[in-house]
């Protein structure tokens, strides 16, 4: 009996401790590989990296530096914001900047902390979107700043970056002037909890083991990390702000199932808020629904944005309207 005690809470220690790991020591690649990786991939090409290219750093709330790269752009052009996915860096946001790039989009995309250029204390990276949002909020502000007379302000994310973004977007409503006008979320987990018990799964974990396990990895995230798993949500975040969102996910993503996109879009369908949208892309692995099949993909973020532009003209005459007159000259 003490045999079988002691070998279960073993396994449960032992999955305990390779989940932490897992989560809060991964391996993050180098800005360098994460180019060359890119390039063989396909996923951009030299002429991609001989554009007007500038240096970009500004500071995270958190008291470091972000860095990253804009392209000089164009007066009166639209601008987006890219966040990648973890361990990777700016890099892997090219196939996304690409087409809008050739659409005449100013585009700037930054490493995460700890990913890429950017350095970072630890407990900074990563944190699933919970403290990532505010880094996010500190690049929109920035991207006002690079591009000050964008008639349209988007923000692209990832994995990470999409479950970031979508974070972040509450915080975006509640400022004053609205920071962003909409938020293309590709692949994004619904929260870090639900992700945690979906990679369980994936292994065939027995719930008898996996349970207590996630319970005590929670625990010490809380206690190290200072934060709670569950509190990286993004699916409580979209329903907690009405910005414009369309949802992008890979039907055979392994690593972030389908179903948490499908569950987020359908959560404020269902409650009317805001404009929303979802597409899937059928044989598209994680992060991989634009390479896969960039026509889907393109069309689907192209109507999506005709959306916001119409619903954004719509709401301005309309407020236009509604302004007091002034009283004519007697």
């Amino acid at each position: 009996m003490w045999l079988i005690i002691v070998v279960y809470a073993g396994l449960v220690c032992i999955l305990t401790a390779l989940s932490y790991a897992l989560m809060f020591k991964p391996k993050c690649k180098s800005l360098e590989f994460t180019k060359q990786a890119s390039l063989e991939r396909g996923e951009f090409d030299e002429s991609f990296l001989n554009l007007d290219w500038q240096e970009w750093s500004f500071a995270s709330p958190h008291g470091y530096i972000l860095k990253g790269q804009y392209l000089r752009g164009k007066k009166d052009a639209p601008a987006a914001l890219f966040v990648h996915g973890i361990t990777w860096s700016r890099y892997g946001m090219a196939k996304y900047m690409r087409p809008f790039i050739e659409r005449g989009w100013n585009v700037a995309a930054f490493d995460l902390a700890g990913h890429g250029a950017s350095i970072a204390p630890r407990r900074f990276y990563p944190s699933y979107g919970f403290y990532e949002k505010y880094d996010v909020k500190a690049g929109v502000e920035s991207l006002h700043s690079l591009y000050s007379n964008a008639p349209l302000y988007g923000l692209f994310g990832e994995s990470l970056g999409a479950a970031s973004a979508l974070q972040y977007a509450p915080l975006a409503a509640a400022h004053s002037s609205r920071e962003i006008d909409f938020i293309i979320a590709d692949c994004s987990f619904s929260s870090a909890w639900e992700e945690l018990l979906e990679q369980y799964r994936e292994i065939h974990m027995p719930n008898f083991i996996a349970w207590p396990a996630a319970h005590i990895t929670r625990f010490f995230v809380r206690l190290f990390r200072g934060f709670d798993l569950k509190d990286a949500s993004p699916s409580k975040a979209v329903l907690l702000t009405d910005i414009p969102i369309l949802f992008a996910h890979g039907m055979e993503d392994s690593y972030v199932p389908t179903t948490m996109s499908v569950r987020m879009a359908s959560a404020r369908m269902s409650n009317n808020i805001g404009l929303t949208e979802l597409v899937l892309i059928p044989g598209a692995r994680h992060a991989a629904g634009i390479l896969t099949d960039q026509m889907r993909w393109l069309s689907a973020v192209d109507a999506f944005i005709d959306r916001v532009i119409l619903k954004k003209k719509a709401t301005f005459n309309s407020a236009e309207c509604n302004m007091p007159k002034k009283e004519e000259s007697r």
